[in-house]
């Protein structure tokens, strides 16, 4: 104990040390003091890595409304850092509290300075795929559509209705995409479309492709 107290003494900065002073703490059931030298640690050197720690503690704990705080914490100190955003989702997805997930989500996705806001949406979607929620997927996926008419939201949205095999669908979807690169000839992502259209077209089954083709036909 004393080693680890001259090691945090000031303003000791490495994360390490205070998740292994914490972790040293709990293990000789001294609770309360290692949740005080975490909120110490969070006050002189934030860093995801004790936020992370802390909430691992707290929920080993079983302590769900101190970990809610400290995500809550983690996310006012960092708001534009994806990871603790869905993280937090994660956290309420593993104790069956899917609201409060979703709305997790929801408000992350509304925030206008998270860095990489790709990895919110997509863990978003996956999580109504989790759920086999398919018309929350398409909606979202619609959604994102609205704020980008990145190439790889299109490819993704097909590559979805191609999985759960709804081949008219994902025709509908890349037509779309098309036609709005087609639109806007300076964007170069134009030339993937049909590309991604053909690789995908190979992996439908036979009896699916020939009704497809016949509906091209015509």
């Amino acid at each position: 104990s004393d080693v680890y107290k001259r090691q945090v003494h000031g303003e000791f900065t490495f994360a390490k040390i205070w998740i292994m002073y914490a972790h040293f703490l709990v293990r000789c059931k001294n609770i309360d003091l290692a949740r005080k030298i975490l909120g110490k640690a969070i006050g002189l050197c934030p860093k995801d890595k004790i936020f992370n720690a802390y909430v691992d503690i707290e929920f080993q704990l079983a302590e769900i409304d101190r970990c809610r705080k400290i995500f809550e914490k983690w996310i006012e100190v960092f708001p534009g850092n994806p990871t603790n955003w869905i993280k937090y989702a994660e956290f309420e997805m593993s104790i069956d509290e899917i609201e409060r997930s979703r709305a997790i989500l929801e408000l992350a996705i509304s925030q206008s300075i998270i860095d990489r806001p790709e990895s919110i949406w997509r863990a978003y979607i996956d999580l109504e795929i989790e759920l086999k929620e398919f018309d929350r997927v398409r909606q979202l996926y619609e959604r994102l559509l609205e704020k980008t008419k990145h190439v790889k939201v299109w490819i993704s949205y097909a590559q979805f209705e191609q999985q759960h095999e709804n081949y008219e669908r994902m025709r509908e979807i890349f037509q779309d995409g098309d036609r709005h690169f087609k639109e806007n000839p300076e964007l170069k992502e134009e030339r993937v479309m049909p590309v991604s259209y053909t690789h995908l077209r190979a992996h439908e089954t036979g009896r699916n492709l020939v009704c497809r083709l016949l509906l091209e036909k015509k």
